[in-house]
């Protein structure tokens, strides 16, 4: 199985609460720059998961917008969920690939984890995507395919 973590794209700090955090422009910019790529890659999930914050659903409206698949909020990926919560929600999928799009510490702390080396690991930048493939996702588990990252992009693929 593959699971493609996705964190959102820089976000504005101009909101009453941190779930109504929307994306700045710069971070829409970041979010098309990982769709682009993705596309180009031609890497595609059976189901798109999403935190319920603003800036991850919007995060998820541009990644899907060629795709159209079904979005899932969940829950079990705001900010402050436990890994194990996490995992406990992702034993249920039954496809072959799975995209998570979040926040930190979270999807941080899942990429330490389930390879195991949490020393190994620096932290996903905003836009930023890990792949990673694995039978179960635990402790150790985990194997990271990749890592990349979007800054600066703008549409004209600078």
């Amino acid at each position: 199985m593959e699971i493609l973590l996705l964190r959102h794209g820089q976000a504005s700090w101009q909101a009453k609460t941190d779930m109504e955090r929307e994306l700045t422009p710069r971070g829409e910019s970041e979010v098309a720059g990982a769709a682009q790529w993705l596309a180009e890659s031609g890497w595609r999930p059976d189901q798109i998961w999403v935190s319920p914050y603003r800036r991850a659903q919007q995060t998820a409206a541009i990644i899907n917008r060629d795709w159209q698949l079904p979005q899932r909020a969940k829950a079990s990926l705001t900010p402050d969920s436990e890994l194990d919560e996490l995992e406990a929600m992702m034993a249920t999928f039954k496809g072959e690939r799975l995209m998570l799009i979040g926040h930190n510490p979270l999807l941080t702390n899942a990429i330490a984890r389930w390879q195991g080396d949490s020393q190994r690991y620096w932290g996903l930048e905003t836009a930023s995507m890990a792949l990673l493939e694995g039978e179960v996702f635990a402790a150790g588990c985990g194997n990271l395919q990749w890592l990349r990252h979007f800054p600066n992009y703008d549409h004209n693929g600078r």
